[in-house]
């Protein structure tokens, strides 16, 4: 049998800064390259609040009101979207550094959970781009447009915006936060069902806490995918429940869950597709 050869911790800090760099280059060049093009990024931000002041006939538009406001708000854009978009680098670093010290099935963990959980959370953040902001954005808008003109300012639209997205990619990576402790055997699949009604109250509280409004609609936008997150967390319990699990049952695994990333991507096109029908129908 091979020993592991000891490895000095200088070395592991070395590893660390090395690999720390790279990730730093990229997050760099993501967040210059972010920078450059900030205004067509903007537009996409700001596209839906736009949209909504278009289509309900209120004379307002999106403004800033201090000096530094537009550029406090391309600047914070583009640091969260080039940190968003080095999160595969940094994730690719986090394996390799830690490849060595795994074994078996915590490979099988690393190699499938770390990269999902990046693929869950942008699905959470375009869900919130594409159906809960534009509601919220629809609410808070028209709620008041009869008795003020509605005028926008862009630091705290573009706010508003990253913290629905980020709060609901973090709420996507429900189901593999299940899997994971139904793998270590810390939950179980029949003890989490009696607690299903208690998920729906919590999932319409989260609704009412993360969205800025006491729209109904928003509210159920939010609280329903968190449902049906569990029950998938549900079921990916129920997979998991074996005590032997072979290389066929995660194969298995990552084909069922890709499946799901298909189905919503699918939706994503028709919610687009759907837009662009109508804005041809009303040009």
């Amino acid at each position: 049998m091979i020993e592991d050869k000891p490895v000095n911790i200088l070395d592991h800090f070395k590893e660390i800064k090395r690999r720390l760099i790279r990730f730093f280059v990229f997050l760099s060049i993501f967040i210059i390259t972010s920078l450059v093009f900030f205004k067509q990024i903007i537009n996409i931000f700001i596209e839906p609040a736009n949209k909504i002041l278009l289509n309900s006939g209120a004379e307002g538009s999106i403004i800033f009101g201090r000096v530094t406001e537009a550029w406090g708000a391309a600047a914070r854009t583009s640091i969260i979207l080039g940190f968003s978009l080095s999160i595969p680098f940094l994730l690719y670093e986090i394996i390799m550094f830690l490849r060595p010290g795994l074994i078996g099935r915590e490979k099988l963990y690393v190699y499938l959970l770390i990269p999902l959980c990046f693929i869950f959370f942008i699905l959470g953040a375009a869900f919130s781009y594409f159906f809960v902001i534009p509601s919220a954005l629809n609410f808070l808008i028209n709620f008041g447009d009869d008795i003020a003109q509605p005028m926008i300012n862009i630091g705290p639209l573009t706010s508003l915006m990253f913290s629905l997205m980020f709060w609901m990619g973090l709420l996507f990576q429900i189901p593999l936060v299940m899997f994971l402790l139904g793998s270590l055997g810390i939950i179980s699949n029949n003890s989490l069902k009696r607690y299903r009604r208690w998920v729906i109250l919590i999932s319409f509280i989260l609704g009412a806490l993360i969205t800025p409004t006491v729209d109904p609609i928003t509210q159920i936008t939010v609280a329903l995918p968190i449902i049906l997150l569990f029950e998938l967390g549900l079921l990916l319990i129920k997979i998991s429940s074996p005590e032997k699990k072979s290389i066929r049952f995660y194969l298995g695994l990552f084909i069922i869950i890709m499946f799901i990333v298909v189905v919503i991507l699918g939706l994503f096109y028709i919610k687009l597709g759907s837009d662009n029908y109508i804005n041809n129908f009303l040009n």
